[in-house]
C-alpha cells in the first residue's frame, strides 16, 4: 500500500545557492523557463522536493542506469522511517494514457505517453503538471519547481474546456523510493574519475517533457553541468 508522508525539515531539504548556466533546452524540445542549476555532487548533493537527481555513468541498476529522477517528496512514513520518493523523467513506455486507462483518461490528455516512474507504487499512475493554483485543483507546489501532483478530473475538465495544453501534463507509472540510508550510500559512491550522483534544479518544462527518449534528459543535464566547468 502507498505509505503516508509527514513532511520533515532536515539536511535533505536545505537550501543551496548552486551554480547555473544560461537557459537552453535539448534540440527539438520546449524552450525552458530557467537554466539548469547545480546543487551538489556525491555526499555534498542537496536532496529536496523539486530537485532532480542525476545518475553517474557507473550506475549499474537497470532502473536507475542513465536516469534523471525528479524528487517528488521527502518525509516520514507512519513507522517514522525517512523516505525520499521520486520519478524517473526520461523512461517512456510504448503506451499512451488512453491505451492504458481507457475511459479514465480521455480527451487531449489520452494521447500523452505514459512514463515509467519507478518500480514502487502498487502499479498506479501519478499525474504531474504545471497548472496547479491556476486551472487545476490539486495540492501544493512541489518545492519551488513549478510542478504539482494530482487533480486528474480537474485537469481533464480544463483540457476539455481548452484552457490548458496537454504538454503541461505528464503521467508516470509507479515511482522510486529510497530510505535515508539507501540514499546516503548512493551519494557516497564516487568512482576513480570523480563521477557520482549529482543534484540539480531544472526547468519545469524539462520534467514534464513528454517527448524524451530513454536517458535523453540524463545526457543533456550531464552535458550542461560539464559546460559549467564542474567535474
Amino acid at each position: 500500500s502507498r505509505r503516508i508522508f509527514r513532511q520533515r525539515r532536515d539536511r535533505f531539504r536545505q537550501l543551496a545557492r548552486g551554480t547555473a548556466l544560461g537557459a537552453t533546452s535539448p534540440e527539438g524540445h520546449p524552450a525552458p523557463s530557467r537554466p539548469v542549476r547545480f546543487l551538489g555532487k556525491g555526499p555534498n548533493a542537496i536532496v529536496r522536493p523539486g530537485a532532480v537527481l542525476v545518475a553517474p555513468s557507473h550506475e549499474a541498476s537497470n532502473l536507475l542506469m542513465k536516469s534523471a529522477v525528479f524528487v517528488q517528496a521527502v518525509g516520514e512514513d507512519d513507522e517514522g522511517t525517512t523516505l525520499v520518493r521520486g520519478v524517473v523523467i526520461d523512461h517512456p513506455t510504448a503506451f499512451t494514457m488512453g491505451e492504458m486507462a481507457p475511459g479514465t483518461v480521455y480527451g487531449s490528455l489520452a494521447g500523452n505517453i505514459l512514463f515509467r516512474g519507478g518500480d514502487t507504487g502498487s502499479d498506479t499512475a501519478m499525474l504531474l503538471h504545471s497548472r496547479g493554483g491556476d486551472a487545476v485543483e490539486c495540492g501544493d507546489m512541489i518545492g519551488a519547481s513549478g510542478i504539482y501532483e494530482g487533480g486528474l478530473q480537474s485537469a481533464l475538465d480544463a483540457a476539455e474546456e481548452g484552457v490548458v495544453d496537454s504538454e503541461e501534463f505528464k503521467f508516470f507509472f509507479n515511482f522510486v523510493e529510497f530510505t535515508e540510508r539507501e540514499l546516503e550510500q548512493m551519494l557516497e559512491e564516487v568512482d576513480s574519475a570523480g563521477d557520482a550522483w549529482m543534484s540539480v534544479e531544472v526547468p519545469k518544462e524539462m520534467v514534464l517533457d513528454g517527448d524524451f527518449n530513454r536517458a535523453e534528459a540524463w545526457k543533456y543535464i550531464r552535458n550542461q553541468v560539464t559546460q559549467m566547468g564542474i567535474e
